[in-house]
């Protein structure tokens, strides 16, 4: 008798539509240039394993997605493409941007229409209805031919991969809100003779910050916040480039701070990035109504809330701390202490936002181990229009030190409204790569603002 052969399923990577954050179901849509060159990268999680036989989709980016892994791993198989396989049907919702459809369902809703098991979609599909075409396809034709011993490779959808893994790993309905089929993975499964899993593998590309660099000359720094604290949009942020998650500590508890930051490790470690995370100080900052400044009769930037804080941060696990209103090297050696006392590795960011702290330039980038240009705060120390020569005095100083700089503060605003930057924030990110910037910061574009991977996807862009 042979031996059962083992399955392997991917999902398609990234299409034009995905990178949009739109609903793309039944429409042709294909891959971005980043979803062919994560495809291929697929190809290498299955070079050690004969494949026999290969089922994709009749749709186009689940088809381009198996190309680019056939030609990476080498396999010259005989390729079969159903309908059986397709994407669930989003009905009316086809096309719609999903964020823009949560603030109308409502979170609750939002989450139901796109996890459950029997969610209604007007003139649509239900989960339910997608298992009832997968699972029938994938017994009457896969599975024979995993009995026979052939290893089999099926490259599909999220929805059509679930359903299968519902069946294959015998799910009940109510746990299918748990079930996710991830970019750039593939999943090998040991079956028995009636098709359900005794063994799996999970495989994922991994990737470096070098590697991360290499696809953009500069990283991309997003800010937590209420607008992408969910796992869904900040995995989508990730996809789309965004290198470095900042943590405000000026706002929200450190409960809520521990959860997120656990968050953020959890996504990183799912789609196969290392994330860096920065841990931004309030310093004595002083609340005005909408605005804030700081308290100008302080000894040092570094306050005693900035003490706990700094613990925290190190308990926590974060890469950079940022210290707000440096006015010289003396709160980077009392960070540095801290940091110390509590077996901590952490790197320091000096922002500058000071008169003084221009002024005190060489020493501070000398003392800290990256600098950032805090423009909001500078702009009410310098008249305006000597904002862009103070950036460009700190960047060249910064790099001619060997140390990085991050470029920050209303880089794309208007995205926290709208869809897409202005001409003149396109030219003000482009302008601060140009003047050396190793990074560039959304603050309440991506904490706050309703479009968050769409503020990512231009970002990288204007940087490549």
């Amino acid at each position: 008798m042979n031996k059962i052969g083992k399955l392997i399923i991917a999902r398609h990577h990234e299409s034009e539509w995905n990178k949009l954050g739109k609903w793309t179901g039944v429409v042709e849509v294909g891959l971005t240039t980043y979803g062919f060159k994560m495809s291929e990268k697929m190809g290498d999680l299955i070079k050690d394993i004969h494949i026999d036989q290969a089922f994709t989709s009749a749709q186009i980016r689940s088809i381009e997605t198996f190309l680019c892994m056939e030609d990476d791993a080498h396999i010259n198989v005989p390729v079969n493409q159903s309908v059986a396989l397709n994407e669930r049907d989003y009905g009316d919702y086809t096309g719609k941007n999903k964020w823009d459809m949560e603030k109308i369902l409502g979170e609750e809703n939002f989450e139901k229409l796109r996890r459950d098991w029997d969610y209604p979609v007007p003139n649509g599909e239900t989960l339910k209805m997608v298992y009832g075409r997968v699972t029938p396809f994938y017994l009457n034709v896969i599975l024979p031919l995993l009995k026979s011993g052939k290893n089999v490779l099926v490259v599909a959808h999220g929805n059509s991969l679930r359903a299968l893994i519902k069946y294959l790993e015998k799910i009940p309905d109510d746990g299918m809100i748990h079930v996710e089929m991830l970019f750039g993975a593939v999943i090998i499964y040991e079956v028995d003779k009636e098709g359900c899993m005794i063994k799996k593998e999970n495989r994922s590309i991994k990737t470096t910050v070098e590697t991360n660099i290499k696809n953009s000359k500069a990283q991309i720094v997003a800010t937590i916040g209420p607008a992408c604290a969910k796992k869904q949009i900040l995995s989508e942020m990730i996809r789309h480039q965004a290198d470095v998650i900042r943590f405000n500590f000026s706002w929200a508890n450190l409960a809520d701070h521990a959860a997120q930051i656990s968050l953020v490790k959890e996504v990183a470690h799912e789609v196969g990035r290392n994330i860096i995370i920065i841990q931004d100080l309030p310093g004595p900052r002083v609340q005005e109504g909408h605005e804030h400044t700081y308290d100008h009769n302080a000894v040092t930037g570094m306050t005693e809330q900035d003490k706990k804080f700094a613990k925290f941060g190190v308990e926590h696990g974060v890469d950079y701390i940022a210290l707000s209103f440096v006015g010289g090297t003396k709160e980077i050696e009392e960070c540095r202490e801290i940091i110390k006392q509590n077996s901590g590795t952490q790197r320091i960011i000096a922002k500058i936002e000071r008169k003084i702290a221009v002024e005190s330039l060489g020493e501070i980038i000398k003392s800290a181990d990256a600098i950032m240009v805090a423009r909001g705060d500078l702009g009410n120390e310098f008249p305006l229009e000597q904002i862009p020569f103070v950036q460009e005095k700190i960047i060249r100083a910064t790099k001619l030190a060997g140390k990085p700089v991050i470029t920050a503060t209303q880089m794309m605003l208007s995205m926290v409204d709208h869809p897409v930057p202005t001409r003149a924030e396109v030219t003000d990110v482009a302008n601060a790569i140009l003047q050396g910037s190793d990074a560039v910061m959304l603050s309440e574009e991506s904490a706050i603002g309703k479009y968050p991977v769409e503020a990512i996807t231009m970002m990288e862009k204007i940087i490549l």
